[in-house]
């Protein structure tokens, strides 16, 4: 498959810099493999993003969670905007 990009002028320099130190091969290989680094963060991202809802399941679950009103967030709040004023 081939896939053509645009870079900025200060990308693309950049990654013919890399290339020239022979980091890579090529600007195509310097391009997969930060491809492959978003995607692993992508990853670890959703991997704790689900392991922060099952805390927060198990939490609920224990009962260790108190119910909240927006009024009594937004009242709470206010209070505190009157109090660094």
């Amino acid at each position: 498959m081939s896939t053509n990009i645009s870079l900025t002028p200060e990308l693309e320099e950049y990654a013919k810099g890399k290339v020239a130190q022979g980091l890579y091969g090529s600007v195509s290989e310097l391009m997969r493999e930060a491809l492959r680094l978003l995607r692993k963060q992508d990853i670890e991202y959703l991997l704790e993003l689900e392991a922060d809802l099952k805390k927060a399941a198990n939490e609920i679950d224990a009962g260790e969670v108190e119910p909240f009103s927006m009024q009594a967030i937004i009242d709470e709040a206010d209070k505190e905007i009157i109090k660094h004023s």
